[in-house]
């Protein structure tokens, strides 16, 4: 078991990375953008909507002078481009993740692709043109996620920054592959979830949900491995990270996540210790977890406001909710209310009872639009 003490968790929503560790005596530290209901141990506000780190983060940092030895820290977002602030957050303690310098190479898309291509790993056709374009498109954005940032593309449409690419649309099932590495370039597969998106204000393709422990066939599986080898000894990635791919008439990857994402909760005690526990042994001690097999599907989806409103009843007393707002807290069109979650034996049963949870909630909040 690691020794530091003092864990801090920098995101947007990190109040199920809390949660894993509650049970291991740690000092919690949460710097985060919605600071729910439902997180465990000290919080402090970040008012960048994505939770990036930035100065904000730095100073709050900065005044809680933790022992740096003693402090291990988790970024679940990503950092502002304002300045170095990868290097700027190593003052404060040891940054359990990967290496900045590898997530700016992840997120040079044309690098990227030509790798792919190097390595013959399908993936939708990128387009450096509108010109190019045959078929229906999307644009895209290297530098966000969850959904953010994809649009549909129309005719004469241009990109407004290098980070945007021109990506052909393929109609399909998108899924996503957890996996935790280590520095010997060793990996396990955690698992793979079944994703969903929803239209918002901000996307028509935001991050809504999953369900845990899909089973693939051979071939597919055998498609993640050869690209889960290829990113781990190509990108040096360690500790946990997810990649989205989506299957149509062939298996297709879609992007790389260098990071904790929402779906690892769903595994939590799939681990001896939780998934961040498992997260920290893996990158300073080199120790890849034995990883339990579940009986059971979990699910989840979030709920997103489509008109700004105020929370007036406590939706802490459902104990299938998770990333809580606070009693008369402001929600502001397009953020997530809640998340929603489910576990049962099937993905029918788990979808069921999803949908029933969600109908009890929706009765529950019978004034507002919901998503």
């Amino acid at each position: 078991m690691f020794s530091q003490n003092n864990i801090v968790f920098i995101g947007s929503s990190v109040a199920d990375q809390s949660k894993s560790i509650k049970h291991l005596n740690k000092r919690i530290i949460n710097i985060d953008y919605f600071n729910d209901e439902d997180l465990i141990g000290e919080n402090y506000k970040n008012s960048n909507q994505y939770g990036l780190v930035n100065d904000e983060v730095i100073s709050i940092l900065k005044n809680l002078n933790l022992p740096r030895d003693d402090t291990l820290i988790l970024v679940s977002s990503d950092y502002d481009r304002g300045k170095d602030y990868y290097k700027l957050l190593k003052m404060y303690g040891k940054i359990i993740g990967n290496d900045h310098k590898n997530i700016i190479k992840l997120q040079d898309h044309k690098y990227l692709y030509s790798k792919l291509i190097e390595k013959n790993i399908n993936f939708p056709t990128r387009y450096f043109s509108d010109k190019e374009i045959t078929n229906t498109a999307l644009i895209k954005n290297s530098y966000l996620s969850g959904g953010y940032g994809i649009k549909n593309y129309e005719k004469n449409i241009k990109l407004t920054s290098n980070d945007e690419y021109y990506e052909k649309f393929i109609i399909g099932q998108e899924y996503s592959v957890l996996f935790i590495s280590n520095e010997d370039k060793s990996y396990e597969i955690i698992g793979v979830n079944k994703i969903f998106n929803k239209k918002t204000i901000y996307t028509n393709f935001c991050f809504s949900g999953a369900y845990s422990n899909i089973k693939l066939n051979e071939k597919q599986i055998n498609y993640l491995l050869n690209i889960i080898d290829f990113f781990v000894k190509e990108f040096k990635l360690v500790g946990i990270n997810g990649i989205d791919f989506i299957i149509s008439d062939d298996i297709y990857f879609l992007e790389i996540n260098p990071r904790i994402t929402q779906t690892c909760f769903l595994y939590d005690n799939n681990f001896e210790n939780g998934y961040i526990s498992a997260c920290i042994e893996s990158i300073l001690n080199k120790k890849l977890p034995n990883i339990k097999k579940s009986k059971f599907i979990k699910a989840f989806e979030n709920l997103y406001a489509a008109k700004d409103f105020k929370i007036d009843i406590d939706l802490g007393r459902f104990d299938f909710i998770t990333n809580i707002p606070k009693l008369r807290n402001h929600i502001d069109v397009g953020d997530p209310i809640c998340t929603i979650n489910s576990e049962a034996e099937n993905e029918k049963k788990v979808k069921n009872l999803l949908l029933d949870n969600i109908s009890l909630i929706k009765n529950e909040l019978i004034n507002v639009e919901i998503i």
